[in-house]
């Protein structure tokens, strides 16, 4: 995936990231489960495979978009996850799955 692909995808990713190294090595590494990764909804019961990618690869990036992160910290986050991929690169992306994820996301009753 590149830089172009993942900001289009994920549009809470903030315009100050986007020529980031880092950035562009995150998208590189991880663009199989960025392809899949998904939001989760707030009533959500169970949580897809996406949803687990979202929260691991993308939810701190939106957390700093809101201003609720220094800019250091979430670039120091992107380094640590490329690092850890590129120490093990199928172990790394695996372990970013809980056990026994629910193959879609599950909403709760009442939940539209």
């Amino acid at each position: 995936m590149t830089i172009d692909e993942l900001t289009a995808r994920f549009p809470e990713i903030p315009a100050d990231l986007h020529g980031e190294a880092v950035l562009a090595e995150f998208a590189e590494a991880f663009g199989p489960q960025l392809a899949i990764a998904e939001k989760p909804v707030a009533c959500n019961v169970e949580q897809s495979a996406g949803n687990a990618f979202y929260m691991k690869l993308i939810n701190s990036i939106g957390i700093y978009a809101i201003g609720l992160a220094k800019r250091e910290m979430v670039i120091g986050q992107l380094q640590a996850l490329v690092e850890g991929f590129r120490a093990d690169p199928g172990g790394y992306a695996a372990s970013l799955l809980p056990e026994g994820v629910s193959p879609v996301q599950v909403r709760g009753p009442g939940c539209e």
